[in-house]
Parts: C-alpha cells; structure tokens; sequence
C-alpha cells in the first residue's frame, strides 16, 4: 500500500471532510477546513511528495489571522516569534509577504501514516489558540 492509499484509507476511515487532487511532479494535495470556532473556520492542507516507501509532507493552515495595519507589523512579527518558541510545538508560523498569517510543519512519514492525522489534529489545537493570541493585536477576519 501505498502512502497515499493509507492516507485516502485512514482520512475515510475518520470521516474527514477532505478531497485529494493529484498535482505536479508525484504529488497530492489533501485540502478541507477546520471549524475553529462557529463563526470561524480555518483552511488546511497535506501536501505529499512522492507516494512510495518514505515520502516527505507538509502540512500547513492557512488564513490565521491577516494584517491589514502595518504599522502593527513589528508587534505581530514580535508575538509570532514568541508563539514559535512557546505554543507552536513542531509547527512554525510565519507571517506571509500580503499580511497572511500562516501555520506550517514538514516531516518524513511511511506508510504507518497515524503520526500524519494525529499531528493534523494536534495542529488543529495548535491554530485555535495562536489565532486567539494573534487576535488581541489583529482583529478577527470573517
């Protein structure tokens, strides 16, 4: 079996409203949001490279918050680098060059691909409470 069978497999098996597409040079793209809160829902993907023995990943959550005040910029860049060394675990946030906030991690997974939903969830967690930090400097989008 392989990674992306696993995946497809384990993803149906947990009923996560996710849709994968085949893109350039052997990989796949899982994307689907999260509800982070009822008003609030955050998109998310899982790239895979490659699809046999030990392939690469990443996984990444999009539209954390947005700056939109860039006189505010030094204090985001501030709380981002906090939250990089306190909450953010294995995933590093980053603020994009359009004001995006964003959350990403890489890692090498097999076809034992638990570890990949497991951090997928954890990552989940992890976003909920970075953009609760982030929003007492930026206000909410949606």
């Amino acid at each position: 079996m392989t990674v992306v069978e696993a995946l497809d497999q384990l993803f149906t098996e947990k009923k996560l409203p996710i849709k994968r597409q085949e893109i350039q040079n052997n990989q796949h793209v899982y994307q689907g949001t999260f509800n982070i809160r009822p008003d609030k829902k955050i998109p998310f993907g899982v790239v895979v490279v490659g699809g046999e023995g030990i392939v690469d990943y990443q996984i990444s959550f999009k539209r954390l918050a947005y700056l939109t005040n860039y006189g505010d910029k030094g204090k985001v860049l501030e709380l981002i680098n906090e939250l990089n060394q306190t909450i953010a675990f294995y995933f590093t946030v980053f603020l994009a060059g359009d004001g995006e906030v964003i959350m990403k991690m890489m890692a090498k997974t097999s076809e034992d691909v638990r570890p990949v939903y497991d951090t997928l969830i954890v990552g989940s967690n992890i976003a909920k409470h970075i953009m609760a930090e982030l929003e007492k400097i930026i206000p909410p989008t949606e």
